[in-house]
């Protein structure tokens, strides 16, 4: 509030503080490149987030389709209500009509609306979907394929097995797949839905739906399952879901990022406190004599604080703006895939309030300090250092001079050369285990064996115990005769598991027996410290059992195991059970299964025992290898057999990747946290050290020129001391980044990751050093140029 009787003095604040950023040159530069680097790396953070969701959302779009669940068996009448749900974004209708043989190929035909072709990831690459009776949408490749000469709006002939009398089609449009290749065996067509009611299809075929939910305010995967499971309950429908579980992880931001962008945030701004408050204490340590006189004209401490503030405010208008859209553009570079421009109306107004906050903080103390001193103390204060003289018959150089002041101020160099050491070690030290991970070599080691594995659902599994899914097993051999016919196939392994219970009174198993084949007994051999096992027909016809890891036997058992003990478990059988004993013939070591866990368990038994114990399908997964070549070809064709067996899931490699580039994008994420702290402090640190170095030496200098020091070699002589100190930091870095890199490397390789292969992080090394020389530089010369506009006379003074 202001009385009648005062003077009305923002005018001359406002006057007085474009005075002091117009004649301060250094200061208002420097200050503008503070927060805007502050704002550049604030936005950059939250669009970089936001982009990393965006990109596993459409990532799993493309791998696994974009639904969370698949219902079976629907009907009409649950179609509609699941329609109507609020909570369903999105209900994909799909039915299966028929898969027909061309030759080598097959052609699966089917019936789905817009949304079922979306959440599935197809799209129409020309034409339109099919409305009519007699139209279809069909793949342009399998036309190619049989030399059909058929464009869009011409007929062609589908040869469907006595369902209706008139198999011409016209051809509406062309369906797109991500698949691609000429060596593709199974392709796809759609019909309309009016074909599909010809065919009454609501109650001669099983339609099936894609579900999409409304996931946004759902923070974890089990949230997303417990809606489906509770639309489907509120709807009376008894259907057991598929769920999707590669798309359900990677639609949802984990948690590790989340954290990592919020101690980002946090790293930023206490950094950008610090670097903006040196900037301003220098300043006005420099210009306290100019504080004090207008404190003696009768200027108030809270006039002078606002005076600050406003200098503040004027250069957060004009630094935030070029921040936020080095952002955005620096964002756009890396992620072009994830920028939604959706995301700014919330990130932008975020990152103006934090970065505005940062400033107001970090130039607080400084115009305590300028508001709080006297004029009288204002006049007695000196910022320059005690000079100490000594005979030196040297040649005097711009580097010799710039070595002796290095050892003169050699506290405050060494902290800033182990700020830079500090930074390069960890950069260098982290980029290193970063750079050594590949994604894919990631994956491979839980897909040793294959690139898929076909298997029971995990709902049926939770809900079920494994012999009553025995008993109407889905991994039928028909779906292996299917898996038989995709693109690029090499091989095909069964695994079979017999249930089982310690628990001679049990009704239903609690555990499982893993098979295993002939071929398998090198690597049970390896795993017994390369110690001979019994023939695997003496362990098969005697039903002899390996134990595979003894550390869960015991735990499940109660006591050791031991070579010769006699355990008794009870088989289930499908609708029966049995008590049988067998034989331990070998305790193996499991610190050497590493990568094989699907194939040594607990207990595992020749599959030729578990056949003769066991009438049962014990078919557990279908493994299957393909060429590297046609990955995504076979996952496609997957997908479609799949379509026809709702009770059936499967894992990829290729999501296996997706999901581990989620996690590197992350931890790339948290790497780029822990640097920007680090870096920041390193480079306040160097900011302070040039500086102070040039500012507070302002008579030294002025004394160097007075006795015929060029202005050449007076800059010469302030790079040397700014390359000496940057350049011994980088060397360190460089030496001890890579040492440390190369050891946690192989530490990791011999105990958790043994897909680690070390790559020294050259290009990241390369181009930190670049920037913190030109920084280094830069900051000398914009130093340098403020000192030299004053003349000799006035350094002195």
């Amino acid at each position: 509030m202001k009385w009648p009787f005062e003077n009305d003095t923002q005018y001359s604040i406002k006057k007085l503080s474009y005075a002091q950023l117009k004649n301060n040159h250094l200061k208002k530069r420097l200050s503008i490149f503070a927060i805007s680097l502050a704002t550049f790396l604030i936005s950059s953070v939250l669009l970089l987030l936001s982009g990393i969701i965006v990109v596993n959302q459409n990532g799993g779009n493309s791998i696994t389709g974009s639904y969370h669940a698949l219902i079976p068996n629907i009907t009409h009448s649950q179609f509609e209500n699941l329609s109507k749900d609020i909570r369903v974004e999105s209900c994909g209708l799909t039915s299966h009509i028929e898969s027909l043989k061309f030759n080598k190929d097959r052609l699966n035909v089917s019936f789905s609306n817009k949304d079922s072709l979306a959440l599935n990831g197809l799209s129409i690459s020309e034409g339109k979907m099919p409305t009519k009776e007699n139209e279809i949408l069909i793949e342009k490749e399998f036309l190619t394929s049989q030399n059909i000469n058929a464009k869009i709006g011409e007929q062609i002939t589908i040869p469907f097995s006595d369902k209706v009398t008139n198999n011409k089609f016209t051809i509406t449009g062309y369906l797109k797949t991500s698949t691609k290749g000429t060596n593709r065996s199974l392709y796809a067509a759609m019909v309309s839905e009016k074909y599909f009611d010809k065919l009454n299809g609501w109650n001669k075929l099983s339609p099936a739906v894609m579900l999409k939910v409304n996931s946004n305010n759902l923070s974890s995967s089990n949230d997303i399952k417990n809606l489906v499971l509770s639309i489907l309950k509120d709807n009376n429908m008894n259907q057991s879901p598929s769920f999707n579980e590669a798309f359900i992880k990677l639609s949802q931001p984990s948690i590790l990022m989340i954290l990592s962008a919020i101690v980002g945030l946090a790293i930023i701004i206490i950094a950008s406190v610090l670097v903006i408050y040196c900037i301003f204490y220098i300043s006005i340590i420099n210009s306290i004599k100019s504080y004090g006189q207008l404190r003696t004209i009768g200027m108030t401490s809270k006039q002078i604080k606002k005076l600050i503030n406003r200098e503040g405010n004027l250069l957060a208008i004009i630094a935030i703006p070029i921040g936020l859209i080095l952002g955005v553009v620096f964002s756009y570079l890396l992620i072009p895939k994830g920028f939604k421009f959706i995301n700014l109306l919330w990130i932008s107004p975020v990152v103006i309030v934090l970065t505005y906050i940062t400033v107001r903080i970090s130039i607080r103390k400084p115009a305590k300090i300028a508001s709080t001193v006297s004029p009288i103390e204002a006049s007695k204060f000196e910022s320059n250092n005690q000079l100490s003289y000594k005979h030196n018959f040297n040649k005097l150089t711009p580097f010799s001079l710039a070595c002796n002041q290095l050892i003169r101020y050699k506290k405050k160099n060494l902290l800033t050369l182990l700020s830079i050491s500090l930074t390069g070690v960890l950069l260098i030290g982290f980029s290193s285990i970063l750079s050594s991970i590949d994604a894919r070599e990631m994956s491979l080691s839980g897909f040793k064996r294959g690139q898929f594995v076909i298997k029971i659902n995990d709902f049926e599994l939770r809900e079920n115990p494994l012999e009553k899914i025995q008993v109407n097993n889905p991994l039928t051999e028909e779906v292996y005769k299917q898996l038989k016919q995709i693109s690029g196939l090499k091989k095909i392994e069964i695994d079979k598991h017999l249930p089982a219970s310690n628990n001679l009174k049990s009704n239903e198993s609690d555990a499982e027996i893993i098979g295993f084949y002939k071929e398998d007994m090198p690597l049970l051999e390896k795993c017994n410290n390369e110690k001979s096992l019994p023939k695997y027909y003496d362990l098969s016809s005697k039903d002899k059992i390996v134990v595979g890891r003894p550390s869960d036997f015991e735990e499940y058992f109660g006591f050791k195991a031991k070579i010769g003990n006699i355990v008794t478990l009870k088989i289930f059988d499908g609708n029966t059970s049995r008590n049988v004993d067998f034989e331990i013939a070998a305790v193996l070591d499991e610190s050497k299964i590493e990568n094989n866990g699907d194939k040594i368990d607990m207990l595992i038994l020749p599959v030729d025992s578990m056949n003769r114990i066991s009438d049962a399908n014990l078919i557990y997964q279908y493994v299957v290898k393909v060429d590297n070549n046609f990955e995504n070809l076979a996952e496609k064709d997957i997908e479609q057999i799949l379509l026809l067996n709702p009770k059936l899931g499967y894992n990829s490699l290729s999501s296996a990747i997706s999901q581990n580039e989620n996690f590197l994008q992350s931890s790339k994420l948290v790497l780029i946290s822990i640097i920007i702290l680090i870096g920041c402090f390193s480079i306040m640190n160097l900011l302070n050290t040039i500086l102070t170095g040039v500012l507070v030496r302002r008579k030294e200098f002025a004394l160097m020129r007075s006795v015929g020091m060029s202005k050449s070699q007076l800059f010469k002589m302030v790079y040397f001391e700014t390359l000496i100190v940057v350049v011994s930091g980088l060397v360190l870095s460089v030496i001890l980044g890579g040492c440390v890199g190369y050891i946690v490397c192989m530490i990791l390789k011999n105990s958790l990751m043994s897909y680690l292969n070390y790559h020294f992080p050259l290009m990241i090394t390369f181009i930190y050093s670049l920037i913190v020389i030109f920084l280094s530089l830069i900051i000398s010369n914009m130093s340098l140029k403020h000192q030299n506009e004053l003349s000799i006379i006035e350094s002195l003074r």
